[in-house]
């Protein structure tokens, strides 16, 4: 099933706003949860012998006592959105903490572009969001208007209160590619709230870099792209206690999976570790990404959507190509950001299903 295309439109306080939310994704969330309680992921991590009601309270108290405190200490205002959604769905607080446990982003590509290199002359950045498939349905679109914080358009997951992919009012826009280290953290706030926090409170790249590299975070690590009307694209190499900021390339960015400045790589877990594909094939996505731009001197809309449709050389779809099909993760969503025209195009699904992207802009 593929998330509708409806844009969910939010506005008031922080917890007015959660409150919305969860009232709209109140179905959805309840869906998602009995998903994840059903899902390969709970059955592989929990003890045979345990039933998944008693492993399901003990990480729910687990995430309570995990993330609670430090969300509300130094994000209060994101913290009464995420209050706002348990009420809206009429959950829990812990219930929802459990599913910000779950924040991960498996394999996605992102590619942005200076004026200089499009041939528009203006800022693009366009992102393939991979995640868990049987979570696929539990994508949405929104545009929040916070009574004290900017306006703020993109994609959320149904029960949580941050933005891995969205832009702000004055046509910041931010992507979110998951990456792995071996730090440890010592605070506890996902990367998805600080990213949302940024977005309210940050106008340009600038003040959107300073801002995450001095944030208390402690969720998964990532490589967070951000582009603004000027011109202006930088990376922010994230983890819980280091954050490296590299510049374009020849006016452009490539990011997937894998650090690529010289002091992140020293505290990476290798790409090709683990079992997740999205990972194993990082670098092989950034030359395909290269392979399939190199002709071109300018960059339009056809060209960033033939990377985002990609499957490969032999043009065969799996979990390793950028446009992702099959298990364990695939491509939910793709998106193409216009920060000067402070819009952006979507379509849910893999790309090269779904047709036409959408338009959606502030209203």
């Amino acid at each position: 099933m593929i998330m509708s295309a409806k844009v969910y439109r939010f506005a008031g306080s922080h917890y007015e706003v959660g409150l919305q939310q969860g009232k709209s994704m109140r179905e959805s969330i309840h869906e998602g949860l009995h998903a994840i309680l059903a899902s390969e992921l709970i059955r592989g991590s929990k003890p045979k012998l345990v039933p998944t009601s008693l492993y399901y309270s003990m990480a729910k108290r687990r995430a309570n006592n995990t993330l609670r405190e430090d969300i509300f200490k130094y994000h209060p205002k994101q913290a009464q959105r995420m209050q706002g959604i348990a009420d809206g769905a009429g959950v829990d607080l812990p219930t929802i903490l459990f599913t910000q446990m779950l924040e991960m982003l498996i394999g996605c590509t992102t590619v942005a572009f200076s004026p200089d290199r499009t041939s528009t002359s203006e800022t693009i950045m366009a992102k393939n969001f991979d995640y868990l498939t049987f979570l696929a349905p539990y994508n949405f679109a929104c545009e929040t208007k916070p009574t004290d914080g900017y306006q703020t358009l993109g994609f959320k997951m149904a029960s949580l209160p941050g933005m891995y992919d969205g832009m702000n009012e004055h046509g910041l826009a931010i992507t979110y590619n998951l990456a792995r280290s071996t730090d440890k953290p010592e605070f506890f706030v996902p990367t998805g709230i600080v990213l949302q926090e940024m977005l309210e409170t940050c106008a340009t790249v600038d003040e959107g870099v300073r801002m995450i590299a001095q944030s208390k975070r402690g969720g998964h690590d990532g490589l967070i792209t951000l582009a603004d009307p000027s011109g202006n694209i930088k990376t922010v190499e994230l983890s819980c206690r280091h954050a490296v900021v590299r510049e374009t390339t020849n006016g452009q960015v490539i990011n997937t999976n894998n650090y690529q400045t010289a002091e992140m790589r020293r505290r990476e877990i290798p790409p090709d570790s683990g079992d997740l594909p999205g990972f194993q094939t990082s670098p092989a996505r950034i030359d395909r990404v290269m392979e399939i731009l190199k002709d071109k001197p300018l960059v339009d809309e056809g060209a960033i959507c033939s990377v985002l449709r990609d499957h490969g050389r032999e043009g065969v779809p799996s979990v390793y190509t950028i446009c992702k099909h099959g298990e364990p993760g695939c491509t939910h969503r793709s998106m193409i950001f216009y920060p000067n025209r402070k819009t952006i195009k979507m379509l849910f699904g893999n790309p090269c299903q779904q047709g036409e992207y959408q338009e959606m802009s502030f209203v």
